[in-house]
């Protein structure tokens, strides 16, 4: 059964609109037309060249990614500029492109909200709420990262351990990803009660959870002094790198396409050439 790409753009944005997306943002479909009927999906994080191969191999005709590919101006589409050689091979192979960044950090698809899922957190809510006048049922709970409690308090060593042990085993991540540059700054015997999670980079909203009371803060790309203002607050810190922090988002968003009825017939794959650049 084939379905256009723009009827599949209407259903990522009923949970996650494009008018979310923040100003600076470029989210939407960046390549191709709205009216092509696709038969083959691919979910990414990052449009890349070897995702872009991907979709060719597979026979995808759209890909769907969290982030944008065209987000600093381009200023030619020329074959000798390195910014201009994911859309001119998505051009060449005929294959749309689909962006939902900030308007999918915000959904109920983030993988803040994965991730606090994953931990158990009680009494999860936006760690920085966007509020409406008139808010619809979707937006009631519209923010980015979440903040909670665990169940039970438990010591930052092995909360943490636990938590790593936990993302490779519990199906969060689509593929078997290498857990490789994570960080935890904090004493190891501290008592952690209440998290806070922010997938992406984090390190502005340390004062953020911070005034929330937050003992632990999960993220990814947290700088050095962010790190330190952490620490002075006696909030730990558990960093994963922006990939690993939004990775659980695919699964998220696969498992949504997946069970959308409309759907049903469509091949949808999770990209297995997108990956940590870190080694």
């Amino acid at each position: 059964m084939a379905v256009s790409v723009g009827f599949v753009a209407q259903l990522i944005e009923k949970i996650a609109p494009k008018s979310w997306a923040e100003e600076w943002d470029n989210v939407g479909l960046l390549v191709g037309s709205g009216s092509k009927t696709i038969e083959r999906i691919l979910i990414t994080l990052d449009g890349t060249l070897e995702v872009v191969e991907e979709a060719k191999s597979f026979g995808a005709q759209l890909i769907v990614a969290h982030h944008p590919i065209i987000f600093r101006p381009l200023k030619n589409l020329r074959a000798d500029n390195p910014a201009a050689q994911v859309p001119l091979r998505l051009l060449q192979h005929d294959i749309g492109y689909y962006a939902a960044h900030t308007n999918l950090d915000q959904s109920i698809l983030s993988s803040s909200r994965v991730l606090g899922e994953l931990l158990g957190l009680e009494k999860m809510e936006p760690l920085e709420r966007v509020y409406n006048v008139n808010p619809t049922p979707n937006e009631e709970e519209r923010g980015y990262g979440v903040c909670g409690y665990l169940t039970r308090p438990e010591r930052l060593g092995f909360l943490w351990r636990n938590f790593l042990d936990r993302l490779n085993s519990s199906g969060v991540y689509s593929n078997n990803y290498e857990l490789t540059g994570v960080r935890l700054a904090g004493s190891l015997d501290k008592e952690v009660r209440k998290v806070a999670i922010v997938n992406g980079s984090g390190a502005r909203f340390v004062p953020k959870a911070l005034f929330k009371g937050a003992d632990f803060l999960i993220t990814g790309d947290v700088d050095h002094h962010a790190v330190l203002d952490a620490l002075e607050g006696d909030m730990a810190v558990g960093d994963l790198g922006h990939f690993l922090s939004e990775a659980p988002m695919l699964r998220a968003a696969y498992d949504y396409l997946m069970k959308e009825k409309s759907l049903q017939g469509l091949e949808i794959r999770v990209s297995s050439a997108n990956r940590s650049p870190w080694l």
